[in-house]
């Protein structure tokens, strides 16, 4: 049964078993049909109700466009054109499409100019010809035509088959707008929001897209919502945003998706909601949207709304990949890197990485240069490593910034520069890339690459501190601890010493834990002491093993423990702690183990320990486990007090004055030993082992030799 709608202008048609009671489009009364009476235009009408059919009704819309043709319907023809260019319900015939559209135009079909033209563009069915196309969108435009006038409007912005001419073409969207032809609306926004042919507007853009919008534009609706996101044009407000993001998704469009799951994700204008996010992104990657699948692979990755699977990450990150994501192909070779739901193929990183690099991702770009610099995956090139950090790096990417200043510092695959290595930290650091700042920091520090400045390595440690870098944080903690660049500030100085602990840092945990173990700058708590000590050492840092080894050796809030004390000594001396091989060596030495001792010694004063210069000296001074020699005993004395030991220091004024390793100077001896001992009474060393005994034995010295 056919049936048609009974207002005319609703040109409302359709068959069925039964007679529904009302027009789905207007809600009007349905009227049964005479197929005797339909005219072609009419069996058109019901030809298009099938057009989005299922395939086994493909044939019936072909049909009905035939004998809309047979009655001389240029609709029909047009229409049936379509399917022949398109496949549509019938074998694609490119040349009978443009023989119909032919036929078509002759009877009268505005589309079927516009259709034809479009044949002209592409070669369908004929010779590519510019000059005929734009001709035919021209003669449909003047008619009219909407979408002649797009099509019009399209020639002219991009020169085909007339000269370019920016201006003109929104000239014909315009008309096409004022129409209100929904993609004439749409694009007209655009123009205004690129300033491409006009002067830029947002409010007028706000305004093309919301008419757009209205009219049931899917795409005017995501960028509708991309104006209240950012606050273009129209006043910032998630909940606007959130709405015209949900009205494309729910119209089927893949961006819309995408955003609207970004906003359950993150709670914009709406509740956060992990399940509503995934739904949305999954919903977006089975349309074939590239960066839905990239969002669905990042849930799965990362356990986020679902349960964590690398696998389907993978899978999510190779579609995205394959389909020309940029975001997707550097995911996909950080996948093959690190073996994250696949085995691990550094050469398959590396590839992904590239075809990344060459979608123009500069976080691609900068992941190959680490691959070329480090020979990851790749023979090792560090020219190429400095091209690729340099292309990432010229393109915005903070840590591409950061290794290519440190290409110019090491002079890896560069001349050395240090002005060019502090230039690029510069820029990273202006970017908010936190190593950068960290690095730049330090150059200002230490006068690398820029004239030494206290206040500018101040300044760029507290922005990074202030960014969450935990190395800055702990770097401004000490500065405020030792007064450098700043007044000495205890407090500022704990306070950034516990951010950076927390942010994981160690040199603060360690550092931290040795202010609460000597009661400086707060007061005096071994339980947070050893907890600090503890963390630094879980992370393997060399001095608070050593700090630790202390505390058990001295019973300093831990019970006394010598053998618990040798292993953190032992363990932090492996990790490159010379103080470390000082105490083993202290206490080998009180157990009498004398060549160990001295082997450990000879560690730590190759380790520039300076305790370790004045053991090794008196090992020498008194010929224990090595031969006497004065000589030798001075030069390890005389190394000592340059590394700053007041130890070493008294027993240089010793061998002075007794003629140790030299020849005696008694009144000049006596006068370095006065000084040597007031000296140790007010030094930090006073809690060094054996310092006591050896300000003992100078006061001694000096009181044998008075007289």
């Amino acid at each position: 049964m056919i049936y048609h709608c009974e207002d005319h202008t609703c040109n409302y048609w359709d068959e069925g078993e039964k007679l529904p009671e009302r027009c789905p489009q207007c809600g009007r009364k349905l009227l049964r049909a005479n197929e005797a009476d339909m005219t072609g235009d009419d069996w058109t009408a019901l030809g298009n109700t099938l057009w989005d059919a299922e395939a086994s009704d493909k044939k019936r819309m072909v049909d009905c466009f035939r004998k809309a043709a047979y009655l001389g319907s240029a609709w029909g023809v047009c229409n049936l054109g379509i399917c022949m260019e398109q496949g549509n319900g019938v074998e694609a015939d490119p040349v009978q499409a443009f023989w119909l559209y032919q036929q078509a135009v002759e009877m009268g079909s505005l589309n079927a100019v516009c259709c034809l033209g479009v044949c002209y563009q592409y070669g369908i069915g004929t010779a590519p010809d510019a000059e005929k196309a734009a001709e035919l969108y021209c003669k449909a435009a003047e008619y009219g035509s909407p979408r002649g006038q797009m099509l019009l409007a399209r020639a002219f912005h991009d020169g085909i088959g007339v000269e370019a001419d920016a201006a003109e073409a929104v000239h014909w969207v315009r008309a096409a707008a004022y129409q209100r032809y929904g993609e004439g609306m749409y694009r007209l926004g655009v123009c205004y929001e690129y300033g491409d042919g006009v002067e830029q507007n947002w409010e007028q853009a706000v305004h093309w897209f919301r008419e757009a919008a209205e009219s049931g534009v899917s795409t005017a609706m995501t960028d509708l919502g991309y104006c209240y996101e950012k606050g273009r044009g129209v006043e910032q407000s998630w909940e606007q945003a959130f709405s015209w993001y949900r009205r494309g998704a729910e119209c089927g469009y893949p961006v819309s998706m995408s955003n609207l799951g970004l906003c359950y994700k993150r709670g914009y204008g709406v509740d956060q909601n992990w399940q509503e996010a995934i739904k949305w992104y999954e919903q977006g990657a089975q349309c074939g949207d590239l960066q839905c699948m990239h969002n669905l692979a990042c849930c799965y990755e990362r356990g986020e709304g679902v349960e964590q699977n690398e696998e389907r990450a993978l899978y999510w990150y190779r579609r995205s990949a394959e389909g020309g994501s940029g975001d997707a192909m550097c995911n996909l070779g950080r996948c093959y890197k690190r073996g994250h739901g696949v085995e691990q193929n550094w050469q398959e990183a590396v590839k992904w990485y590239e075809q990344g690099a060459q979608c123009g991702r500069l976080q691609s770009m900068n992941n190959l240069a680490c691959c070329y610099e480090r020979g990851e995956g790749v023979e090792q090139n560090e020219e190429r490593a400095l091209y690729w950090y340099r292309r990432s790096a010229e393109g915005g990417n903070g840590s591409a910034m950061c290794n290519l200043g440190r290409c110019y510092k090491m002079g890896h695959g560069v001349e050395q520069n240090w002005q060019e290595a502090v230039k690029w930290y510069e820029q990273g650091a202006q970017c908010g890339h936190l190593q950068s700042m960290d690095n730049l920091a330090y150059c200002y520090e230490y006068g690398e690459g820029v004239e030494q400045n206290e206040e500018r390595a101040l300044y760029w440690y507290r922005r990074g501190a202030e960014a969450g870098s935990d190395y800055c944080m702990y770097c401004l903690g000490w500065n405020y601890s030792n007064g450098e660049g700043v007044e000495q500030n205890m407090t500022e100085a704990i306070r950034w010493y516990t951010a950076a602990a927390e942010g994981g840092n160690a040199d603060a945990m360690h550092d931290l834990g040795w202010l609460y173990d000597h009661g400086e700058g707060v007061e005096q708590d071994m339980k947070k002491a050893i907890c600090w000590y503890e963390r630094a050492a879980e992370q393997n840092h060399p001095a608070a093993m050593n700090s630790l080894g202390e505390c058990y050796a001295m019973g300093r809030g831990v019970p006394r423990d010598l053998e618990t004390a040798m292993e953190w000594y032992r363990r932090a001396a492996e990790l490159g702690e010379a103080m470390a091989d000082y105490n083993m060596g202290w206490h080998l030495e009180q157990a009498g183990k004398l060549s160990e001792a001295y082997a450990h010694y000879r560690k730590a004063a190759d380790g520039n320990d300076d305790s370790a210069w004045w053991a090794l000296g008196r090992f020498y001074e008194n010929g224990v486990v090595v031969a006497q020699d004065g000589k030798e005993a001075r030069r390890c004395y005389e190394t000592g007090e340059k590394l700053g030991s007041v130890k070493c220091k008294m027993r240089l004024a010793r061998c002075k004055l007794l003629g140790i390793g030299d020849r005696r100077e008694k009144k000049a001896g006596l006068d370095l030993c006065r000084q040597a001992l007031e000296l140790a009474k007010e030094s930090s060393e006073k809690e060094d082992y054996g310092y006591e005994a050896e300000m003992n034995l100078l006061r001694r010295t000096i009181a044998e030799n008075e007289s």
